[in-house]
């Protein structure tokens, strides 16, 4: 039950004796803490008017800083409106320094308000107004009502308020929401109770989107083209770059302050807000990684640490602003694409196209049609409209034809007449359409042998083999093993206790499907042991999918697999040079007298 309401004379016997009167029963404790702590912060009991009020700018940025919070409570306030049906009265929506956000109401009653400047932008907390719902609510975390003379300053004692605390995902105090009334009310425990569900939740509604919107920070890689630092909206890091990754994993979770402070790490003054639902909901802030320099070539995939995988950076770098034809050159699963999409987009066609046509992978019958397009009626099973092909949709921007090796030798004579003319013709048409396009092709054989052998046209390629860039196989760049590993489980969220062994282990791989094979050998591995640890021989056993290690029995210890990657590889640079010795040596990267000290070991 409510108690009775606290008389003038009591609040007069107060301000005059600084004590209460030894019969008074109807103050709570919090109210008589209250008044006590007014006296003590100077508070003038006669006074309670605001004068603490946000000039309209700064109250639009409150707004705009609270602007999930406002957005949050809009139902809940409206909900209210039915639960007090008929009872006259505002509801005001506060942060959590007491500033009022937001305020509606019956018409009457805002009226009233606005006369004691209870009103948006004014700060209603106890230090400034005196004992009221709405400062005791954010002060004692708790719900509470405020009725009459219990208000220690007069401008409030007509009032009758009732406001309860609203909290974040930490179950800190965020805002205040409150209801208040020059009418009494015929229950107000039932008052209390709404104005609470209606606060909690919000509270709980808080939570749930501040937890979608760590999810979404979390599993986007808003970092991982730049070396840049995903943080949410109150500076907690979610997600490192992946160099920064083991050594500064204890930071995600800390703040940018602490990792700013306490590590080498240096970080931008400019950061980019990430949206969710045109709401901010953190940050992207590059930072300067101890020993890397910023690389000046956009490049949108996997990144090295390697001598020779920046070399190729340097290579895209220099070609990329002229429009020289590009020959890209590696094993399957090197990155031939991403070098392609790296060299279009650091050129002066950046904005324009980047389109690409496997020539391996469209039949020869239709691989005409893919790059010329065709005109309505031109074949059998033609669209009625005709086809645009892929020289015309990429008119302006770059083309990139993966396994040119693979194209048959007429299709190379209609290459090299467009290439020519820069100008082609549709299947079935008889107009010449001009195109301006980039043309970079790529092929995983060595083209100049092809050429020697007579399959692939000569002045084709002179055409193409303008500006070749050879990417390197894995095994010729092993430290970016490590780089990449590193990467992959970034991106996973997930770095296991056993990770470094994990990478001792992969570093041994021969990985002739390069990065691919590599990247498949890591996602297996995840499926396997996203929830158990697996042993060295687990790890070995994923190390080559075209070769798994074979044992002999379960017993078998662990150097046994090490040694039987050793032989495999021995014995394939062996077959690889004919049996030459001195040969194998280079293959295998060791002295002469190591090499035999294994053939010998391993009775080769």
């Amino acid at each position: 039950m409510s108690k009775a309401l606290v008389s003038k004379q009591t609040w007069n016997h107060f301000l005059e004796n600084e004590a209460l009167p030894l019969q008074e029963t109807g103050l709570s404790s919090d109210i008589i803490e209250s008044w006590h702590y007014c006296r003590r912060h100077q508070v003038n009991p006669y006074d309670g008017i605001a004068d603490r009020i946000l000039d309209p700018k700064l109250l639009e940025q409150k707004m705009k800083k609270n602007k999930l919070l406002l957005d949050l409570a809009k139902p809940h306030i409206r909900q209210l409106q039915n639960f007090l049906k008929g009872w006259k009265y505002i509801t005001t929506l506060t942060d959590r320094d007491g500033y009022i956000l937001q305020q509606d109401g019956e018409k009457t009653v805002k009226n009233a308000a606005y006369k004691i400047y209870f009103k948006e932008g004014a700060k209603w907390d106890e230090i400034e107004v005196g004992t009221n719902a709405i400062g005791l609510a954010l002060r004692l975390k708790k719900p509470i009502t405020v009725k009459g003379y219990e208000h220690f300053s007069i401008a409030s004692q007509e009032w009758n308020c009732t406001a309860a605390p609203i909290f974040d995902q930490y179950d800190e105090v965020i805002g205040a929401l409150n209801i208040s009334s020059l009418y009494h009310s015929i229950n107000y425990d039932y008052v209390l109770a709404s104005v609470k569900l209606a606060a909690d939740s919000i509270s709980l509604e808080w939570k749930n989107q501040k937890q979608e919107d760590m999810e979404v920070l979390m599993r986007t890689r808003f970092g991982s083209e730049q070396n840049c630092i995903v943080s949410s909206i109150n500076d907690e890091i979610c997600s490192l770059p992946m160099e920064l990754l083991p050594g500064y994993q204890e930071y995600v979770g800390a703040t940018l302050t602490t990792l700013s402070e306490e590590t080498d790490i240096q970080l931008s003054n400019f950061r980019t807000p990430i949206l969710n639902e045109n709401r901010i909901i953190g940050y992207r802030t590059p930072v300067t990684i101890p020993g890397h320099d910023d690389d000046s070539v956009v490049f949108k995939g996997l990144k090295g640490t390697s001598e020779k995988f920046h070399s190729v950076l340097s290579q895209v770098e220099k070609v990329a602003v002229k429009d020289t034809p590009v020959y890209i050159y590696g094993e399957t699963g090197t990155g031939k694409d991403l070098v392609a999409q790296a060299i279009h987009d650091n050129s002066k066609r950046s904005n324009g196209p980047f389109l690409t046509v496997n020539c391996g992978a469209v039949p020869e019958g239709l691989l005409e049609s893919e790059l010329f397009g065709y005109e309505s009626g031109s074949f059998t099973g033609a669209n009625n409209k005709g086809h645009r092909g892929k020289f015309q949709q990429a008119d302006g921007g770059t083309l990139f034809l993966d396994e040119i090796e693979e194209m048959s030798s007429s299709m190379q004579v209609a290459l090299l007449r467009a290439l020519q003319q820069k100008e082609i013709t549709r299947i079935g048409g008889s107009n010449l359409i001009r195109v301006n396009i980039r043309i970079i092709t790529a092929s995983n054989r060595d083209i100049r042998q092809l050429v020697k052998q007579g399959k692939f046209r000569e002045d084709l390629f002179y055409r193409i083999y303008v500006f070749p860039i050879q990417i390197p196989p894995l095994k010729e760049r092993k430290e970016d093993i490590i780089h990449f590993i590193r990467d992959y489980l970034q991106r996973k969220k997930w770095m296991p206790s056993w990770h470094k062994r994990l990478e001792k282990i992969f570093m041994q791989g021969e990985w002739r499907g390069n990065v691919r094979e590599l990247y498949n050998a890591l996602e297996r591995c995840e499926i396997l042991y996203a929830d158990k640890e697996p042993n060295d021989r687990d790890l070995f056993q994923l190390v080559s999918s075209l070769e798994p290690v074979q044992v002999e029995n379960s017993n078998t210890e662990v150097s046994t697999y090490k040694e039987q990657l050793e032989i495999n590889r021995i014995k394939k640079a062996l077959a690889k040079c004919n049996g030459k010795v001195s040969d194998a040596t280079e293959e295998l990267s060791m002295s002469k007298a190591t090499l035999y000290r294994k053939l010998k070991k391993y009775n080769i």
